[in-house]
Order: structure tokens, then C-alpha cells, then sequence
């Protein structure tokens, strides 16, 4: 009798979990084209605890394939379901034609980039004094990420790749000369690259001004509410600074900001009218 009651009681717990999430919408986002995601963890608790609260319930996976960034945009646009839910840097363009949740995820730490060099290279940018001393260099970038046209925008080389992960191995082989990335990426990415040829280097910073959005799919637009209620209550309960720091603050300390050159650039890609600058909790400063 033990034995079958057991049995019953996983039994009835498995259709317990299929009617909770019969309930549910379901919300799909793009799934992770890297290795390891080194945004996933901390998204995931973002919107774990902003959707806790919510009066509807959601179910949240993985898209179907991987895909690039400009693949997820066009189904979000297209209504197709593949897609619905796109942690991204901003755009004006894609603020245009997607619900953009205005609460910068990163605090703008995504505008905040070091680079990647090949460890033979490590001090490659010692004697750089401006931006134009990194005319004769090239860096990488996927090529559909923003990047690529901001970079271009101020006059710097930018060497494409249609693969995130080809491009440390384009680094490693000179294909390129520096793969610039945020300070809340680069870290996780040398761990799970330590096998390659590379190494951070300690001279310069970029700077430009960005966001780090959710943006969620026009059809989707209660989902849109919930998410940015939620989130608005983690800013305000101090929810939200707590998790930030929880994943990001070894980071800011590792990069040492104020011992590198900073070199602004600018973006061209996003109006700063558009961006709640004025809210300065929502913001980093080094």
C-alpha cells in the first residue's frame, strides 16, 4: 500500500504542475546562441521575482532553435509566437517596433566595454592617448549587434562574424585585433574561454551611453504590463539594487574603471531624450 501511495502522489503531483500551467501564458525568448549565457542567471532572477507578484501567471521558455538577435526581433515584430520576451540593447529602432520596458537591466554597465586582446597582445593599447591611436586597429563584433554600427559611427575597424562564438577564435588567430565587452560579461567569458589564447587588457575603456532593455512583443501586451509593474516594485522596495549588486558588483571592482583610459564614444543608434536618465537610481556611475 506504501509503494502505490507513493506512486499516487507523484502521480497526482505531476497533474498539479500541468494545471498550473495550463493557466499560464506561455513566453518564449531566444534561446542562448552562447555556450554559457553569461547574462542568463541574473535575467532569470530579474524576472523570477518581478513575475512573483503578477496576477497572471506566465511560463517562460526557450525558443524552439537558436537564433541571432536580428532573427528574434523579426518574429517579436511578426506576432509568430517563436518569440515574445528579448533582453537586448536599445535602439531607436527597435523601441519603434517593440514594447521597450524602460528600466535599464545593466544600469548601463553594457556601454561600459574592455577588450579582449591576444595574450601576445596584452599591452597593445599602452601608449594610446585618444580614439584616433586605434585607427590602424580592427575590432570584432557579431553582426547584427549594435555595436557594430556605433563603433563605425566614431570612426573605428569593425571585422563581423555571423556566430558569437567563432569570435574568440577569430581573436585568438589574428583575424582581428580586440573583441571590446562589457564589464559584466568579460569575466564569465574568460572562464569559459580559458582554453584560448587570450587575455583582458588593463589600459583602456570605451564608454557611450546605452540601455539594456526587456523588450517584449507587440501581442504580448499584458505580459508588458505585469513585467514592468514588477519591476517597478523591485526598484522601489530596494529589490532590484540587491540583485543587481549580487551579480555585478565583483565585476565593476575587477575592471577598474578609474585606472584606464576612458575613450566616449557616441551612439548614434539610441536618442538620449528616450532614455529616463533623470531617474538616477537606475543609473551606474564609476
Amino acid at each position: 500500500m506504501f509503494k502505490y501511495s507513493v506512486i499516487l502522489a507523484v502521480v497526482l503531483s505531476i497533474l498539479a504542475t500541468k494545471v498550473t500551467y495550463a493557466d499560464a501564458t506561455v513566453i518564449r525568448y531566444p534561446r542562448p546562441a552562447a555556450i554559457k549565457d553569461s547574462h542568463f542567471d541574473y535575467i532569470n532572477e530579474l524576472l523570477t521575482e518581478a513575475l512573483s507578484s503578477s496576477p497572471h501567471k506566465y511560463q517562460l521558455l526557450p525558443s524552439h532553435a537558436q537564433m541571432q538577435q536580428g532573427r528574434a526581433i523579426h518574429e517579436m515584430k511578426n506576432g509568430t509566437g517563436e518569440v515574445d520576451l528579448l533582453w537586448s540593447m536599445s535602439t531607436d529602432e527597435r523601441e519603434k517596433a517593440l514594447i521597450a520596458i524602460k528600466i535599464p537591466l545593466d544600469k548601463g554597465l553594457l556601454g561600459w566595454r574592455i577588450p579582449f586582446v591576444a595574450a601576445e597582445n596584452k599591452h597593445l593599447f599602452k601608449n594610446v592617448k585618444s580614439l584616433r591611436d586605434l585607427d590602424n586597429y580592427a575590432a570584432g563584433q557579431e553582426q547584427d549587434w549594435p555595436d557594430v554600427k556605433i563603433l563605425e559611427s566614431n570612426g573605428l575597424k569593425v571585422a563581423t562574424s555571423n556566430s558569437y562564438e567563432v569570435l574568440f577564435s577569430m581573436l585568438e588567430a589574428g583575424r582581428f585585433d580586440y573583441f571590446p565587452r562589457s564589464i559584466v560579461e568579460i569575466w564569465k567569458e574568460q572562464e569559459v574561454h580559458a582554453n584560448k589564447n587570450l587575455a583582458i587588457n588593463l589600459d583602456i575603456a570605451f564608454h557611450y551611453p546605452t540601455a539594456y532593455y526587456f523588450f517584449v512583443a507587440p501581442t504580448k501586451r499584458q505580459f508588458a504590463v505585469d513585467l514592468n509593474n514588477g519591476l517597478e516594485t523591485m526598484v522601489r522596495n530596494g529589490q532590484f539594487e540587491t540583485i543587481f549588486l549580487k551579480y555585478h558588483q565583483a565585476s565593476i571592482q575587477k575592471a577598474g574603471l578609474r585606472n584606464r583610459l576612458v575613450l566616449e564614444l557616441r551612439n548614434p543608434l539610441l536618442d538620449p531624450a528616450s532614455m529616463p536618465l533623470g531617474r538616477t537610481e537606475l543609473w551606474f556611475k564609476p
